[in-house]
């Protein structure tokens, strides 16, 4: 028996049956000591971080975190999360090569896509599975070497192992895959901005150095098998694996085409061959890939294409404007609902029956949706979103009648002016968010702009803050670059909110001024001034503006509108936070409109990611103290 090693995922995935064979451990490890059998991915040497570095951070099936992920995939315009997924077009598609078309799955519109890709220089590599006899990740590097890995192989495959395998030449690969090997790539890609820290490097500066990843493309997947399963079971049927040719799912059987003839096996009887981490799976159509691609909704012999993002539909336009895929419009879209549906079905099955058999169960999914975080004792919390503060007795009455119904029926008024939903169960998450959304609730992660009530409610504000505030938290809010960059609006230099100390912050000011003609030296402006910057000269107010913070109070208090308003507006400070290095902010512009605050934020986090090094570690005053605060306000205002 060989030796086994600490490993985090052997005992939080690999050994509870939710691994699905993607690869992306082996992929992101830099010592290159994960190795897979039939039972999955293993140490073959002892782990010098105890099992617990990258390999930890990039498994989808430790947490998908696909609401994150969906933010960069879908550049900030991410919808709640639905069956089939978001997407932009879907079309029916077909190679026009007649050979790729006839040889190909479906059609073979992924293969042509590919080749496009190849022809026009957009990837130098791709990888993908090949072998019918005997499957595997492989990366092929030419057009020609693609034609050789079509078709459908329906074994899991750590895919993304084959990245490693990558000849330094090649600096763009696309990725073909199921659903879990999408979202094991997205993590990949994503990997500094998911989990706020570089990529692992080893202890005598290995690397695991990945190529570019420009395109995703995800296949439809009900479930992979276990091959060396489906192969016994195939071999008892009489069937020679070295003329298998083509591999076909239709309906309830699995279509196996030989040099000898087509034989038809029935689910049913290979239902003992399905991966594991298969079984509690939730994602049929890849809903993070740029092109999603199956045969459902689609006649024989057409691959239903899906283009989720402004990429996938610029490359499915592209290869159809230069001939190498024809589309038509006939996709029976509510098929692949049905589809999809019938996998979350299977999905809540099997998670009944770990959870009835007190089996250990990852909830890798919660963090699909925005606003569900993990909470120390195993359950979770849902943030519900207020208008920075403001909601009807019937919003808040629906979130305490949820509290109730899928939590422990406690609630928490968070510090930027949410209400979380404490003691949600794993379980419970999908119920719960069915609700929220079905209610009208909405939800919101990180990144909620905070708002004092400013001059609609409080006598003492001087600007609009909860519309200003509400308007910026749909601009900005969740965005993972700039990281952690929040927003507090105050409608007076009072700054209740700590606006200062913000990432950036927002403060109403009034300017005022003295009209000598109505002013009569009666002290009572400089009675009422907090900052002792008025004085009576001469019979006459005077205004030290080095003194002055623009609060108004004096223009308020005036008995004989002598102090009266200059000027009114917003003043931007930024560079202010209260994390693990505090730094105070800076004054950045003075006496802004409220239409140009939104541009100037913008300006702000484009000049903060260009500066910043380590996505995570930074916060924006970090970086305003390294490049210089006169440097940085240049550059932000430059025109």
């Amino acid at each position: 028996m060989s030796e086994e090693y600490k490993w985090f995922l052997k005992d939080a995935v690999v050994d509870t049956g939710m691994c699905t064979l993607c690869g992306a451990c082996a992929a992101v490890c830099p010592y290159e000591i994960i190795e897979f059998d039939e039972n999955g991915p293993k140490l073959k040497e002892e782990c010098y971080r105890n099992g617990e570095g990258a390999c930890k951070d990039v498994c989808q099936r430790v947490m998908t975190d696909a609401a994150r992920i969906s933010m960069n995939v879908f550049n900030f315009k991410a919808l709640p999360p639905t069956l089939i997924g978001q997407y932009q077009k879907i079309v029916s598609a077909r190679a026009t090569d007649p050979s790729i078309a006839e040889n190909g799955q479906d059609g073979g519109a992924v293969t042509a896509l590919l080749g496009y890709c190849f022809d026009n220089g957009l990837i130098d590599g791709a990888v993908t599975t090949a072998g019918f006899t005997k499957p595997d990740s492989c990366i092929v590097a030419s057009k020609e070497e693609l034609l050789n890995t079509q078709g459908a192989k329906y074994s899991a495959v750590p895919v993304m192992a084959a990245l490693r395998q990558s000849k330094d030449e090649l600096k763009n690969v696309a990725m073909v895959g199921v659903p879990c090997q999408t979202y094991g790539t997205r993590r990949t890609q994503f990997f500094t901005g998911l989990n706020v820290h570089p990529v692992e490097v080893g202890m005598n500066g290995e690397k695991a150095d990945i190529p570019n990843i420009p395109y995703t493309i995800g296949l439809f997947c009900m479930e992979n098998f276990n091959y060396e399963k489906l192969s016994e079971h195939m071999k008892s049927l009489g069937i020679n694996l070295d003329k298998i040719r083509k591999y076909a799912i239709r309906l309830d059987e699995m279509i196996v085409t030989t040099d000898d003839g087509e034989i038809e096996i029935s689910l049913k009887d290979i239902a003992d061959c399905v991966w594991d981490g298969c079984r509690i799976c939730r994602d049929a159509v890849s809903k993070v890939a740029d092109i999603s691609a199956g045969h459902v909704g689609s006649s024989t012999g057409w691959t239903t294409l899906i283009a989720r993002n402004d990429k996938g539909l610029e490359l499915l336009e592209a290869a159809e404007k230069a001939g190498y895929i024809e589309t038509i419009d006939d996709v029976d879209i509510s098929m692949i609902g049905d589809f999809a549906a019938i996998k979350m079905r299977k999905f809540n099955k099997e998670l009944d029956k770990r959870i009835d058999d007190g089996k250990k169960v990852n909830f890798y999914w919660v963090r699909d949706y925005p606003g569900v975080r993990p909470e120390a004792n195993g359950t979770n919390f849902v943030k519900i979103k207020t208008n920075s503060g403001i909601v009807q007795h019937d919003y808040i009455a629906r979130v305490a009648e949820l509290a109730e119904k899928y939590g422990d029926g406690s609630l928490e008024l968070t510090t930027r002016k949410s209400v979380e939903i404490q003691g949600v169960k794993g379980e419970n998450v999908d119920g719960l968010m069915a609700d929220v959304y079905g209610s009208g609730l909405k939800t919101i992660g990180m990144g909620y702009t905070n708002a004092c009530p400013g001059m609609a409610y409080c006598p003492e504000g001087l600007v609009d803050t909860k519309e200003l505030a509400n308007e910026l938290t749909m601009q900005f809010a969740q965005k993972l670059t700039p990281h952690k960059m929040k927003i507090g609006v105050a409608g007076c230099p009072n700054s209740c909110v700590r606006a200062e100390s913000n990432d950036i912050g927002i403060v109403g000011q009034l300017r005022p001024k003295v009209d000598t003609e109505k002013c009569n030296g009666c002290g009572r402006c400089s009675e009422l001034c907090k900052l002792n910057a008025i004085s009576v000269i001469s019979g006459k107010a005077v205004i030290d503006r080095d003194l002055c913070i623009n609060c108004g109070w004096c223009v308020r208090g005036c008995p004989h509108e002598a102090a009266v308003e200059e000027q009114r507006g917003y003043s931007v400070w930024i560079g202010g936070n209260d994390g693990r290095r505090p730094t105070n902010g800076v004054l950045l512009k003075t006496f802004c409109t409220k239409e140009e605050i939104p541009s100037l934020i913008d300006k702000v986090g484009k000049t903060f990611v260009k500066y910043r090094t380590k996505p995570g570690k930074e916060r924006l005053g970090n970086i305003i103290e390294l490049v210089g605060e006169g440097q940085f306000i240049s550059e932000v205002l430059k025109e």
